[in-house]
C-alpha cells in the first residue's frame, strides 16, 4: 500500500504552472533519465536452460507418485508428455531410460525468451505509456539538488481521495536491483507456460525495477496506456484540487516565488499546508509556514 502521501519535486518555473493549470505531467519512460526504462528484460531462476534438464526428472517422478505437481495447471504440450511417461512406464522402461529419452538441450532458451519479451515491449510503444513518477520523501537532499532547481524550487505533496478513485490508489513502488529481476523458476515456466500470474510478475519486473544506482530516490510510481497519445511523449492531467495536500519551499527558494504561490493557493487550494526547506546547523529540516 502506497504512503498517504507522495511527494513530486518540481523547478520554480514548473511548480508555478501546475498550481496555475491545476494538472500533473505524465511523461513516456522514453523521456525518463534512467536509459534502461522499460528495456530490462527479468529472467528465471533456475535459468529455463537449466530447467530443460531438470524437467524428465521432475516428470517422472511425478507419475510415480514422488512429487507435487498441480497437474491441472499443466501446459497442455507437458500433459502430452505425462501420458507419454505413464505409457513407457507401464511398458517396462526403467525411470533411468526415460529420463534419456526425454532429455533435451536448449541453451539458447533464455535469450530466445528474453528477445521475446523486448520484442513484445517494444511493439507496445514506450509512447503509449503515461508514468506519473512520485517518491515517498519529501526531505531527500540529492532529490532537492537534482530535481528542484537545487533547492530554489518546490516539492508539492499529493494524497489519495478513496471516494474520488484518484490515480495514487494504483501507485506501486519502484524495487532496485544490479541484475535483473527474477520473475520465477524457468522449471515452472516450462511445467506451467504462459500464465496471468507470471504476465503480472513481468509487467511488475519491467515496469517497475531500476538500477540500483537510482536507489536514492525512493521512488513510487502510476501508470497507464493511452494508445490514442502515442504521437506524443507526454500529457498533462488535471488533479483534484483536494489532492494537493501541501506545498513544501526549497531552502533557496525566492520570496517572491513564496509570494506567488501563495496567492495561487489562497485562491485554489487553501486547505493545503505550506512549509519550507531550512538548513540548520547543516541538517535539512522542513518547518511549517504560517
Amino acid at each position: 500500500m502506497a504512503p498517504s502521501t507522495l511527494y513530486k519535486y518540481t523547478t520554480d518555473t514548473t511548480a508555478q504552472i501546475i498550481l496555475s493549470s491545476g494538472r500533473l505531467r505524465w511523461s513516456s519512460p522514453s523521456l525518463f533519465n534512467d536509459l534502461a526504462e522499460f528495456k530490462r528484460m527479468p529472467r528465471f531462476s533456475p535459468t529455463v536452460a537449466e530447467a530443460h534438464g531438470l524437467l524428465p526428472r521432475v516428470l517422472v517422478d511425478a507419475v510415480q507418485g514422488k512429487g507435487s505437481l498441480d497437474f491441472a495447471r499443466l501446459a497442455p504440450q507437458v500433459k502430452l508428455l505425462v501420458t507419454m511417461i505413464e505409457m513407457l512406464i507401464k511398458s517396462g522402461q526403467p525411470e533411468s531410460r526415460v529420463c534419456e529419452m526425454l532429455a533435451q538441450q536448449n541453451p539458447d532458451a533464455d535469450h530466445k525468451i528474453e528477445e521475446a519479451l523486448r520484442d513484445h515491449f517494444e511493439s507496445l510503444g514506450s509512447n503509449q505509456a503515461r508514468v506519473l513518477c512520485l517518491t515517498s520523501k519529501f526531505d531527500n537532499e540529492v532529490m532537492w539538488g537534482t530535481y528542484a532547481g537545487n533547492h530554489s524550487g518546490v516539492v508539492f505533496g499529493f494524497t489519495h481521495i478513496p471516494e474520488l478513485s484518484t490515480p495514487l490508489t494504483e501507485a506501486r513502488q519502484v524495487s532496485y536491483s544490479e541484475q535483473p529481476p527474477v520473475v520465477g523458476s524457468g522449471l515452472d515456466f516450462l511445467l506451467y507456460g504462459d500464465n496471468p500470474e507470471l504476465r503480472a510478475r513481468t509487467l511488475q519486473a519491467v515496469c517497475y525495477t531500476k538500477k540500483a544506482a537510482w536507489s536514492y530516490e525512493q521512488e513510487w510510481r502510476v501508470l497507464t496506456w493511452c494508445p490514442e497519445e502515442s504521437d506524443r511523449a507526454f500529457a498533462d492531467y488535471l488533479f483534484y484540487s483536494n489532492e494537493l495536500e501541501s506545498v513544501t519551499f526549497g531552502a533557496r527558494s525566492s520570496a517572491q516565488l513564496i509570494e506567488h504561490i501563495t496567492t495561487i493557493m489562497r485562491e485554489k487550494y487553501p486547505h493545503a499546508a505550506r512549509h519550507k526547506m531550512e538548513s540548520i546547523n547543516g541538517e535539512l529540516r522542513r518547518v511549517s509556514l504560517p
